[in-house]
């Protein structure tokens, strides 16, 4: 993430209030422009770089709720936090302000305080917004790369998430596996299925620091194949395990053969031999 300051517009047609605005702002280290009017607000707040726009509600010509409309259908209010400042007898303009999509509202005369906590405030949300999302891109991206399934599941509903991967790894398609963890536990050979089943408890009662079991699954075909599924608990503040999410690898190849010989192995003859 960007480390550079926090950038500012502030679009009032009072040039007092804004001369007044800006200062406080950048003397809390912020990059403050402003415009006397909302005429190419959408071209300042691209060349510009903006963060956040103050904009305030009653200007000639374009009023501050028409050039708000316009910032929406562009930005969300998470990409484009706009605090709307407005007189203190405008409260009907400031209900359609919030509804319009305006993120936060003050009131003239300013509380610099006030504003610069609101300020603060919106900044810091749609820091952690961005910061979740390059955190969530980074994680699929890895996913991909690695070739494993995934899977969450949320353990106070009892719906499990299947990633296409995933489900692509036992031969089905997409809407061929629904979202219940028995859809899981029945494609699990009957012979590990028990284990299984014990393994992921003990880690939701806090026995193992993480779930990680190898076992087999059934293919579409009606085959087996080996896997190695991770996971881990997500606990509330009393410790009790509300999600629990993980991956699915499939290490068939390095069970099944000899690692030096590619030839198959003792545990293929035996896997092969109880299919009979």
């Amino acid at each position: 993430m960007t480390s550079r300051p926090s950038r500012i517009l502030i679009v009032d047609d009072n040039e007092m209030n804004r001369d007044m605005l800006a200062r406080r702002l950048e003397r809390k280290g912020y990059h403050v422009c402003a415009a006397a009017s909302a005429h190419e607000l959408m071209e300042r707040i691209k060349l510009d770089a903006v963060d956040l726009v103050l904009l305030d509600i009653e200007m000639p010509e374009i009023s501050g709720l028409e050039a708000l409309r316009e910032i929406r259908k562009m930005y969300s209010a998470i990409e484009m936090p706009v605090i709307m400042v407005t007189a203190r007898n405008q409260s009907e303009d400031i209900v359609q302000a919030l509804g319009i999509g305006a993120n936060d509202y003050l009131t003239k005369p300013v509380d610099f305080a006030v504003a610069l906590a609101r300020v603060g405030t919106q900044l810091s949300h749609k820091r952690a917004q961005e910061e979740l999302k390059e955190s969530e891109e980074r994680y699929a991206l890895a996913a991909r790369g690695a070739n494993d399934g995934l899977w969450d599941w949320n353990l106070s509903t009892n719906v499990i998430y299947f990633s296409a991967r995933w489900k692509a790894m036992l031969g089905c398609q997409d809407d061929e596996i629904g979202n219940k963890p028995e859809e899981w536990f029945e494609h699990i050979h009957e012979a590990d299925r028990d284990r299984v089943k014990e393994e992921i408890a003990a880690h939701q009662k806090g026995a193992t620091p993480h779930f990680e079991s190898e076992h087999r699954i059934r293919y579409r075909d009606g085959s087996f194949r080996w896997m190695l599924s991770r996971g881990v608990a997500i606990r509330d503040e009393h410790g009790k395990p509300v999600r629990m999410a993980g991956s699915q690898t499939d290490i068939t190849e390095g069970k099944v053969s000899d690692p030096l010989t590619s030839l198959p192995n003792r545990l293929l003859f035996l896997d092969r031999l109880g299919a009979l």
